[in-house]
């Protein structure tokens, strides 16, 4: 399969090709026109990490252990400001009278969960459903859920169109690792072919 340089590569250049697509559409159809730059730049991060999103299910892939940390990170405090340190830490302070203690046993505690949370990444079976054409709806879902409560114009946020706009770039960042994934696999199929041919029957 492409490895990490092949697809991100394919995710840095390719985003023009989106872009016009996408502005084109909505100029046809006549919709409001994006011209905020911050649209255009967050939509392109949004396709770069669709680009190599469908490998969090490999154990190898540089964005799979890259989410591993940031979830662990993202957990631990969750669970240390949300949980540990209003209700844990104040039944180990009563115990040990000591505060920088009871606080660095409870955060070591709010580690610990949050490396075994970001564990769960490990149970994925490689090119099982993130490597789906559904994956990529869903990865587009979340980017639409994130963003529809910040819609509106009297909210002074996201227009429907550019919402549309950040969600479908996400998508098809995400399927564009799929296809070079496809590309990739029909290649290597050929290849085998032609060398079962050119050996011939023993």
């Amino acid at each position: 399969m492409p490895d990490f340089k092949t697809h991100i590569t394919w995710g840095l250049f390719s985003y023009p090709i989106y872009m016009l697509a996408a502005m084109l559409i909505i100029e046809i159809s006549k919709l409001p026109m994006i011209v905020d730059s911050r649209i255009i730049g967050t939509g392109y991060l949004l396709y770069i990490l669709g680009s190599d999103l469908p490998d969090i299910d490999s154990k190898q892939a540089l964005i799979k252990r890259t989410l591993e940390v940031m979830i662990a990170g993202v957990v631990s405090s969750i669970i240390y400001s949300s949980l540990i340190s209003p209700k844990l830490q104040p039944v180990l302070l009563s115990w040990i009278y000591s505060l920088p203690v009871a606080v660095t046993i409870s955060f070591s505690m709010a580690i610990i969960c949050g490396i075994v949370t970001s564990k769960i990444l490990d149970l994925l079976s490689h090119r099982g459903f993130f490597h789906t054409f559904w994956a990529g709806l869903l990865y587009g879902a979340v980017v639409l859920a994130l963003l529809l409560p910040r819609s509106g114009v009297s909210t002074g946020n996201f227009s429907y169109t550019e919402i549309g706009f950040l969600s479908l770039a996400g998508t098809t960042g995400y399927y564009l690792h799929l296809l070079l994934d496809r590309i990739e696999t029909s290649k290597k199929k050929r290849k085998r072919a032609l060398s079962v041919q050119e050996k011939g029957p023993h």
